[in-house]
């Protein structure tokens, strides 16, 4: 062999070396154990991985380490001290509690200074609609339900507790017609069916009134007197895609008075509904009600179809 073949294949396998260490020494995690084939699911990722750090590993031999047989004894010390899991399940359970007191606080107070915006649901009272309220209340906040009339009797117990906790109750007819295509009996008849559902639901009568699909004409205005029609600002279309990454990315550019229009009937929405939620109190934004929203905005048209200063 040539001497230059020679310094080659010793460079090589000093490369191969030198790779072999780095690898060996990489710390092992929750994700590479799962990886592997531990049955870890991904909510455990992260106590699983706080305990690791909890727990001290001794490398005798980095060089002749073989990452398989190294997962397999860390998986087995991490069993072998169930104490270290459970320490650290606590710690990031009190973390959680903490960074939710901070960010939601128990008493809502309203700052007319800080920015704040609407979340306002359609179509419910649904089965789905529980799941919302749910992640409502648990981050202590409010937001606006547009019901449809000829659901509210099945959900009455539902929506007064809703309005006990503060959250505002809104008409979206008696069967989600399109009011500029019947007669004016007709929306009377679908508005007051609504109102009067509510009224007894709740014992409030709804402030706002958004027409199905936002069409409506003068006959809506005879129909509702001085109550304001409720549009919107921004449309997340989550009813018609189903796909929360694009239900998220609409409320990317969100700001100071906006009305959101959401859905309460979409699974993906009632799924994920704690993700917007927190998004958007970390980006500094008051969940309020539609009717708080109008107050400290002081909004006056008729229309709203957002309230921005």
């Amino acid at each position: 062999m040539s001497r230059g073949k020679m310094i080659f294949s010793k460079v090589l396998m000093a490369g191969i070396a030198l790779l072999l260490l780095a690898f060996s020494m990489r710390p092992v995690t929750a994700r590479t154990l799962q990886k592997r084939g531990y049955p870890y699911r991904p909510s455990d990722i992260e106590v699983v991985d706080r305990a690791l750090k909890h727990l001290t590993i001794h490398h005798q031999y980095p060089f002749l380490r073989n990452s398989f047989l190294e997962d397999q004894r860390v998986h087995r010390l991490l069993l072998s001290q169930p104490k270290i899991i459970l320490q650290a399940h606590r710690e990031l359970v009190e973390e959680q509690r903490l960074r939710q007191e901070a960010l939601f606080p128990k008493i809502r107070i309203i700052d007319p200074d800080k920015p704040m915006i609407a979340l306002t649901f359609d179509d419910g009272p649904r089965p789905s609609t529980n799941r919302v309220f749910a992640s409502l209340k648990k981050y202590n906040v409010v937001a606006t339900f547009f019901v449809i009339g000829m659901y509210v009797n099945g959900k009455r117990d539902l929506l007064r507790q809703m309005t006990e906790a503060g959250n505002e109750i809104g008409n979206h007819s008696w069967s989600h017609l399109n009011l500029r295509e019947i007669t004016s009996e007709e929306v009377e008849a679908q508005i007051k069916r609504t109102d009067d559902a509510i009224l007894r639901a709740t014992s409030v009568y709804p402030a706002f009134v958004r027409p199905p699909m936002g069409l409506f004409d003068s006959k809506l205005r005879s129909v509702i007197g001085n109550r304001q029609i409720a549009l919107w600002s921004i449309d997340t279309l989550d009813w018609k895609h189903k796909n929360w990454e694009l239900t998220m990315a609409s409320v990317s550019q969100v700001q100071d008075g906006d009305i959101i229009l959401i859905h309460d009937l979409v699974e993906s929405t009632a799924a994920n509904i704690e993700e917007m939620i927190v998004y958007l109190v970390e980006q500094g934004y008051q969940l309020v009600t539609l009717s708080e929203l109008v107050r400290y905005r002081q909004v006056n048209q008729r229309v709203v179809r957002f309230a921005r200063p």
